[in-house]
């Protein structure tokens, strides 16, 4: 927890930038498609489910900084249990110049995940990174519409109730909106 209270701090370092950078809030909302959970001789299957997002940042032109908060969870196929995913993180976007209202962008971050199984009383907080890309769609000089795919990975996970390692991971497609002030 003290991690997530750590990248909270960052949030608001990256929402005081000077005055050159351009301040904007985002939000996303998009179709979360997880990997198999696997933990040593185990290999679950989890089904899809709702990833949500949101962002306060700087356009500084070229690129962006921005600090999220992610969320997402999913139900395992063949079990009635689940898990969840809450994410903080700082990403940095490269905005490729098109000279036109298509504004196609490369994006990666880091921070921290806390996941949750529902068998389990402990979360797990861990190392995550994330790597995309995308487009965005500016319908006017504040408002820009985003299309994106995202693949997120949780790193050092380790089960609560045996210590053996969890290997798994997350793509989502999101679909959101950038207001910038």
């Amino acid at each position: 927890m003290k991690k997530i209270v750590l990248m909270l701090g960052l949030l608001a370092g990256i929402a005081s930038t000077p005055a050159i950078a351009k301040p904007y809030v985002s939000g996303s909302v998009g179709l979360g498609i997880p990997g198999n959970l696997k933990e040593y001789t185990w290999d679950e299957k989890i089904d899809s489910g709702v990833a949500w997002n949101g962002a306060v940042g700087n356009n500084f032109g070229s690129y962006r900084l921005e600090g999220a908060v992610g969320y997402e969870k999913h139900d395992f196929t063949n079990i009635s249990d689940d898990v969840s995913m809450l994410t903080v993180m700082a990403n940095g976007y490269y905005d490729f110049d098109t000279k036109s209202d298509v504004i196609p962008y490369l994006m990666a971050g880091a921070g921290v995940a806390d996941v949750n199984l529902t068998w389990s009383t402990d979360s797990i907080t861990s190392f995550v990174w994330q790597v995309g890309f995308g487009a965005g769609f500016k319908v006017d000089d504040n408002i820009t519409m985003d299309l994106g795919y995202r693949y997120i990975k949780p790193e050092g996970l380790v089960c609560p109730g045996d210590n053996y390692d969890i290997i798994w991971h997350s793509q989502h497609l999101m679909a959101g909106v950038r207001y910038q002030f």
